[in-house]
């Protein structure tokens, strides 16, 4: 469960090297209207990776 966390950072880290964090930071502001920061951008990812790593253990 807590492998899909790690997961969710390294792949958001990865995104990060190549400038997709401000791409995907600037649609989430456009798309919402709320601005999230680099620390935003890191939890949503932690977030979904949890919550893939949960589907993934429980199925």
């Amino acid at each position: 469960m807590f492998i899909g966390l790690i997961f969710g950072l390294v792949v958001a880290w990865i995104i990060s090297l190549f400038g997709g964090d401000a791409l995907l930071i600037q649609g989430i502001s456009e798309l919402t209207g709320k601005q999230i920061s680099t620390e935003g951008y890191y939890t949503i990812f932690a977030l979904l990776g949890l919550i893939g790593g949960f589907i993934k253990y429980r199925g």
